[in-house]
């Protein structure tokens, strides 16, 4: 039995093959919770924020909205299909080249989740299937493939390391360090990157420019903290 995926004020069928046309296309029309919709916004809505990522913080009025579990219910769903979703919840343009890989998504949410959680969620298992979401701006966000998310420069995130997402988000982070070497962590940090030339030392000011998924710049960074500790003593 099929059931409905409640996201805001708009009902998104668990995705297949045989996801009609039609239902996507009444979804693309209504928007989630008028953020995307061609109506005249309130003025509670100018007041918001109109687009969100996976980095944005709930607790801070962001992507609050709550999904019960197994709300996010995708069973073989081609990609042109979970990046309208995708579409739909962050509010952003999504870009996609021609030439990327046209993987099969299944995923079903178990727990409760924000419409934060959800991005962060499919960020995830879209990287997983060799496809990664690089934010670009406020209004953009590209899919890639994985290979080529670091040349297209993925945000700079400043967030407290204990904000960051445990998920496969790109992001970049540059660390000033003081008591260890740029150069001499990189071989330390290197078996800890999922992404090609994730790091890169800057010697002169002796900084890390580290361009990774949030959760492994998230244990890198704790790595660096523990360096620098450890080599103050």
């Amino acid at each position: 039995m099929k059931t409905l995926c409640h996201v805001g004020a708009v009902l998104l069928w668990p995705v297949n093959k045989e996801f009609a046309a039609l239902a996507l296309a009444g979804l693309l029309g209504v928007g989630l919770t008028g953020c995307c919709s061609g109506r005249a916004p309130s003025s509670e809505a100018k007041a918001s924020k109109r687009t969100y990522s996976s980095f944005d913080i709930p607790a801070q009025g962001a992507g609050k909205e709550v999904m019960a579990a197994g709300m996010i219910n995708f069973q073989n769903a081609d990609l042109f299909q979970v990046l309208a979703i995708y579409q739909e919840l962050s509010c952003r343009t999504v870009i996609r080249p021609s030439t990327l890989p046209a993987p099969t998504i299944s995923v079903r949410s178990q727990t409760p989740m924000s419409r934060v959680e959800v991005l962060q969620l499919l960020d995830t298992v879209l990287a997983q299937n060799g496809i990664t979401m690089v934010l670009s701006g406020e209004t953009v966000v590209k899919a890639v493939p994985q290979g080529q998310a670091v040349i297209e420069c993925p945000p700079n995130i400043t967030l407290p390391l204990d904000e960051l997402p445990d998920s496969s988000s790109i992001m970049s982070r540059t660390v000033q360090l003081k008591n260890v070497k740029a150069v001499e962590v990189v071989p330390v940090l290197q078996p800890f990157t999922k992404t090609p030339n994730a790091l890169l030392p800057i010697g002169s000011s002796n900084q890390l420019v580290i361009r990774d998924y949030s959760s492994n710049v998230k244990y890198m960074l704790k790595m660096l903290q523990d360096l620098e500790r450890s080599s103050k003593r």
